[in-house]
């Protein structure tokens, strides 16, 4: 089982330094952790005080069931359903988190007010003025541990941002619950259900751009990706073809009954 100091030489390898803007995308499984909280203490050790650790710290399900459902998002007590490491991330004395319903982010360090500042004010939660916008802007990195761009939501935020046909049109108004006990109404327009996305076709094109870079986290496989560098070429991608990451319907896929 590795300690937070082998996992932090992990991170140094990647690239990671103290002083870093960092979104982590993680599954514990593959790692092979002495525990939970190794991983985390590596993590926040990796950029320091100086720096900022963002993770996702949502609630499980689609957005668009979600706010359906008419759901009341308790920031202070409700678990993340983003894997163990956010859980634990999240229960760290200096971690904040946004006041989205469904897309909270948990934050920690130098720009973690700024970052998780603000979100609820997000009519679409990945979109403008979101945390996704705040670390590209900081020159963030995002790395993925045990996971894949499947799992970077931050293409959500270059989707919304950049023309795809991703954002319902209707409004809704679920609640949250702030650390004061408040409770507020967030007006949200949800992601469409069920459009299937293509994340994984970016792989190819964040490695030929040398945007991605691959290493270990542990035994788990890691990528970093440069935040802006990213947004650049996937937001071009995107504004020349509005469904480059959503999958196209075909009816050979779907042969009509006989």
């Amino acid at each position: 089982m590795y300690d937070s100091g082998h996992l932090l030489n992990d991170l140094r390898a990647l690239g990671v330094k103290c002083g870093d803007t960092l979104l982590v995308h993680s599954a514990f499984r593959n790692i092979k952790a002495a525990s939970v909280l190794t991983a985390v203490e590596a993590l926040m050790r990796s950029v320091g005080e100086s720096g900022t650790l963002i993770m996702p710290s949502f609630p499980g399900g689609s957005e668009f069931f979600l706010v359906q459902s008419g759901i009341t998002f308790d920031v202070r007590t409700r678990p993340s359903d983003c894997g163990l490491i956010t859980e634990a991330f999240r229960k760290q004395p200096g971690v904040i988190r946004s006041l989205s319903p469904t897309h909270c982010m948990a934050a920690w360090g130098k720009n973690a007010g700024f970052i998780t500042g603000g979100h609820e004010k997000c009519r679409v939660s990945a979109g403008w003025g979101s945390p996704f916008e705040k670390i590209i802007a900081l020159r963030g990195k995002i790395l993925l541990i045990g996971v894949t761009n499947v799992n970077n939501t931050t293409l959500h935020y270059l989707e919304n941002t950049n023309g795809a046909p991703t954002v319902c049109a209707v409004e809704y108004y679920p609640k949250v619950i702030t650390p004061e006990g408040k409770l507020i109404t967030v007006p949200t327009f949800p992601h469409m259900p069920g459009l299937p996305r293509n994340y994984g076709r970016v792989e190819v094109e964040l490695d030929a751009n040398n945007i991605q870079q691959h290493g270990r986290f542990g035994d788990a496989e890691a990528r970093i990706i440069d935040a802006y560098s990213m947004s650049k070429l996937i937001s071009g991608r995107i504004k020349s073809d509005p469904m480059y990451l959503i999958k196209r319907f075909s009816l050979d896929d779907h042969p009509a009954a006989e």
